[in-house]
């Protein structure tokens, strides 16, 4: 499901920060490794806290909230590629005739800006609830 060179940029990465935050990073890069990024929001609310950062709420609260940041950073990439595809299909299929290539073009520009306007309230709206919900949780330092 996840492209080789994605799982191992991402356990790269694992790798790096476990170290920078002194904690078991061949654990969580092989688990990186063998099942993909997905596990990535898993490894953000396991991680060693550096000096100075706090965590709110519960181990499971923390995977949900960074769950829902890597499916909707996830949804605004497969935006990306959908556009890419379509306005790659729109130059090299040259069947089409100029006004439906200019209108696949034109439709997916939009779609990619009403996504991005999509992504952005989500943000906004997953924000003030995660700041109302964890107002009364205690902290992790």
């Amino acid at each position: 499901m996840w492209p080789s060179w994605l799982k191992g940029l991402m356990g790269a990465w694992v790798v790096y920060d476990s170290k920078k935050r002194k904690g078991i990073e061949l654990f969580w890069a092989f688990i990186v490794l063998i099942f993909g990024p997905s596990f990535i929001p898993i490894y953000l609310a396991r991680r060693p806290l550096l000096r100075g950062e706090i965590r709110r709420g519960s181990f499971l609260w923390n995977v949900i909230c960074n769950f829902e940041r890597f499916f909707s950073c996830l949804l605004l990439l497969a935006g990306f590629a959908v556009l890419g595809e379509n306005i790659e299909e729109s130059f090299e299929n040259r069947d089409l005739a100029v006004a439906k290539r200019a209108e696949i073009q034109a439709g997916s520009i939009f779609g990619l800006f009403v996504l991005f306007l999509i992504f952005l309230l989500e943000r906004l709206l997953s924000s003030l609830f995660r700041g109302w919900m964890e107002s009364d949780m205690p902290q992790e330092k």
